[in-house]
């Protein structure tokens, strides 16, 4: 395999270049080898994917996160587009523009908030099958584009959508950077024109267990203004309800996007008030308690209320 390496360190925007088909090859190849089940390639059309951010303002690229429409039936598969913000450039994927009116799929249908949060869990669920040593944030969730890449390709020549190839990178030991999609720009009678890769796989590498506002999102934090996916109430109870793993899919999509706009709220005010702290701190005694019923339904009026304070006003 001829392999290419990532020449300068880039703007988030830039994230994503050309590739040769060698490379290409060997990623959709071992894709393949590695999940001869599941589907290899999803066609989007140029319109789909502008669809996807042309009634936003300013974007810092796309996300294209997996996702199962039916829980357990790869042939399902699906992608949704969710476009990143530019207030955000300096980590390693800009968080989410969190739109209520939710996101566009690859075949270019609306889809709200809700489901989509129910389609990206019935992947990682899917997926953890065939990792069931490695922790579940490991998951490969997705793929996040740089904007100005992403329209470099649209806009060549006969360029008429993009042929999404899943592909897969034997070479690293990382199951988080294995996850190596090949985007190939196509024309109108399917013939590749471009292929690009070298885009930033999703999950990030910072551990987001707490939104009160820290700018060091991988630091560890007990302060009672903070809301905590306490890891036992995650991992013995939410996930191993089907039906409760979307509500833990939305915290980890949203609360990086969350944790951004309390930082500026705070750096905006000279006071620091929380205003779920109550429920925080109720929440925190159900789970000490072991009441997980309970403290399941207060933890997503919490994530909720934060949405709409922070995200949607």
């Amino acid at each position: 395999m001829k392999t290419q390496t990532i020449t300068t360190k880039r703007a988030a925007q830039d994230v994503g270049q050309r590739i040769n088909e060698e490379l290409a090859d060997y990623l959709k190849n071992e894709f393949k080898q590695q999940f001869p089940a599941e589907k290899l390639v999803v066609f989007l059309t140029r319109e789909t994917i502008m669809k996807s951010f042309d009634h936003l303002g300013d974007v810092s690229g796309i996300r294209f996160m997996y996702g199962l429409e039916k829980a357990g039936d790869s042939r399902s598969r699906v992608l949704l587009l969710i476009p990143c913000n530019t207030t955000s450039t300096n980590l390693n994927i800009p968080n989410i523009i969190v739109d209520p009116k939710g996101y566009i799929n690859d075949r270019g249908t609306q889809v709200n908030l809700e489901k989509s949060w129910e389609i990206l869990y019935n992947h990682t669920a899917h997926f953890t099958s065939y990792y069931p040593e490695h922790n579940y944030r490991k998951i490969m969730r997705g793929t996040f584009i740089g904007i100005r890449s992403l329209l470099s390709m649209l806009e060549i020549d006969g360029c008429e959508g993009i042929n999404f190839h899943f592909g897969y990178d034997n070479t690293v030991s990382d199951i988080s950077e294995k996850n190596r999609p090949v985007f190939e720009a196509v024309n109108s009678w399917g013939d590749g024109l471009d292929l690009f890769d070298f885009t930033s796989p999703c999950p990030v590498y910072c551990d987001i267990e707490t939104l009160n506002g820290s700018q060091n999102q991988s630091e560890k934090h007990t302060n009672l203004n903070g809301l905590v996916l306490n890891p036992h109430f995650r991992d013995e109870y939410l996930l191993k309800y089907k039906e409760m793993g979307p509500l833990v899919e939305m915290f980890y999509s949203v609360g990086p996007a969350i944790d951004e706009r309390i930082i500026a709220s705070k750096s905006n005010s000279k006071t620091e008030v929380n205003p779920c702290q109550v429920q925080i701190k109720a929440l925190d005694k159900l789970v000490n308690a072991g009441k997980y019923e309970e403290a399941k339904d207060v933890f997503e009026v919490i994530v909720k209320d934060m949405m709409d304070t922070y995200l949607f006003q």
